[in-house]
């Protein structure tokens, strides 16, 4: 089977735990002890060291990822993300996803890493459709790279003749025909990681994403949206369940335009 590649993306079927990339991601359990699929796969070729340090991390949210070295791997590191359980969509299925990827990337970038293979995450036992997973694996993907130039290259490493041909379908897909559904899907990603943060529940976090998303040209906007709301939360020491007031939204819109 040929790769599907660019210059920074490549989409292989293969074997993930044999990949020579600095980085693999796991799609973990929340206990980060091991389990089926690509999980017990990894844990298998990387030894009982990959274990013993998961026993030290205190388990991981769905959503967020944990780094451990490779041991026995090819890999330098793994970084271990949990996936969302599909529950037909109303469970903010599509944000923990984006989100699993998106900071995967970022602790992967932390951590000097510059190439890094994915799974396709949650689309196993966890039951995601598996050409809505792919949308938002590669446009995250796609989405990262464009304003982080030190991630050289990401992996993405399909499991079956089925998943490669829905990667590529996915990879060669235009972009541009339908932004604002994908820039709120990062808008909500950047607010479900600001309630993660501060152990904070935002009541109105549908209405901010329905009002913010048209007002919001590209990814770097997005990005800029969701750092002054983290600071803003973050000065005023919100706590439990809060609301955005209308005032901070346009302050924020207002001073995102002006950049």
């Amino acid at each position: 089977m040929p790769e599907q590649t660019d210059d920074r993306i490549s989409i292989i079927m293969g074997d993930i735990t044999i990949q020579h990339v600095d980085a693999i991601a796991n799609a973990a359990n929340p206990t980060l002890l091991g389990g089926g699929g690509v999980d017990g796969a990894i844990h298998r070729a990387a030894g009982p060291g990959l274990l013993e340090e998961c026993r030290t991390l205190g388990g991981c949210r769905t959503g967020e990822a944990k780094i451990t070295k490779g041991y026995n791997l090819p890999a330098r590191f793994v970084i271990h993300t949990v996936g969302p359980v599909w529950r037909k969509g109303g469970k903010d299925e599509d944000v923990l996803l984006a989100a699993c990827y998106r900071n995967s990337l970022t602790l992967a970038e932390l951590s000097g890493v510059k190439t890094i293979a994915f799974p396709a995450i949650s689309t196993g036992a966890y039951g995601f459709p598996y050409e809505r997973a792919a949308n938002i694996a590669v446009w995250t993907v796609r989405e990262f790279i464009s304003t982080h130039p030190s991630m050289e290259r990401v992996v993405f490493v399909c499991h079956g003749e089925k998943a490669y041909r829905i990667y590529c379908e996915t990879f060669e897909k235009d972009w541009a025909d339908h932004p604002e559904t994908l820039l709120a899907e990062a808008i909500a990603a950047h607010l479900l990681m600001i309630e993660t943060s501060h152990n904070i529940r935002i009541r109105n976090r549908e209405e901010i994403v329905r009002r913010i998303a048209p007002a919001v040209k590209n990814s770097i906007q997005a990005l800029s949206f969701g750092i002054s709301l983290n600071t803003w939360v973050a000065v005023s020491r919100m706590t439990g369940d809060m609301t955005v007031p209308d005032k901070v939204l346009l302050q924020i819109v207002e001073q995102m335009n002006k950049t």
